[in-house]
């Protein structure tokens, strides 16, 4: 169990920081036009900061798809945590041992 919440904690922190470097660099993409190009299917503005970028129907989806799942995940992230932390499932704290063994009565 232990280890299946840490694999799950790695892929869920992965998978949040890929997808916000993807939304995040999006607004810097060379390809995207300042003018709606409707022949190339650009119709899709992004504010970037003030200018208006347009964008095709594909990357407005993705960066749709990526301002709704990243707090999603966020939440996902911060909740495995504290129950890996405070609920404790695979009951780790009771094996841990903390300072050094008792001594031998012999």
């Amino acid at each position: 169990m232990r280890t299946f919440s840490k694999v799950l904690l790695i892929i869920l922190i992965v998978t949040y920081f890929a997808g916000f470097l993807v939304d995040f660099s999006m607004f810097s993409w060379d390809d995207m036009s300042t003018a709606p190009l409707p022949a190339e299917g650009r119709i899709y503005p992004l504010n970037n900061h003030g200018h208006r970028t347009y964008m095709k129907r594909w990357e407005y989806r993705l960066h749709e798809t990526l301002s709704l799942s990243l707090p999603v995940l966020l939440f996902l992230l911060l909740g495995l945590g504290l129950v890996v932390h405070f609920i404790d499932p695979p009951d780790q704290r009771r094996r841990r041992r903390y300072g050094s063994p008792p001594l031998d009565p012999r």
